[in-house]
């Protein structure tokens, strides 16, 4: 699937199943993921799957990527490294969605076509929002 995994405006069941998949299988390998959601880029008309990890700052994007890659390497299930967006717990969509929803464990809310302090939300699904 990670192969074959298009990004569509819309979110397909196959994107969100990944999504899930991604989360379950991080937790597994001890990644401290705070938030996970697909975010729709209404700029470019297609979907991102972001995770929110702290390491993100303590070691940098750049060496978290390279962890993700390896464990990523050996599945089918989970969407591929190029849908990803690593970004740290501070991040400022994570905190802005975090004003509005808290969501533990690896739920699956849709938030779709929501203002939150002024800034419009075209469509997310949240599996995990704790930051």
């Amino acid at each position: 699937m990670a192969q074959e995994l298009l990004v569509t405006q819309q979110l397909t069941e196959e994107m969100r199943k990944a999504g899930e998949n991604l989360v379950r299988l991080l937790d597994k390998h001890r990644f401290a993921i705070r938030a996970a959601f697909w975010f729709y880029l209404a700029d470019q008309a297609e979907w991102r799957l972001y995770l929110a990890m702290p390491e993100a700052r303590a070691i940098g994007p750049k060496k978290l990527y390279k962890k993700l890659q390896s464990v990523l390497a050996r599945e089918t299930d989970v969407p591929p490294l190029s849908m990803l967006v690593v970004v740290d717990t501070k991040d400022p969509l994570v905190q802005l969605l975090g004003v509005a929803l808290k969501v533990d464990g690896v739920g699956g809310v849709r938030f779709s076509r929501n203002t939150i302090n002024g800034r419009f939300i075209e469509d997310a699904y949240i599996y995990r929002l704790a930051a």
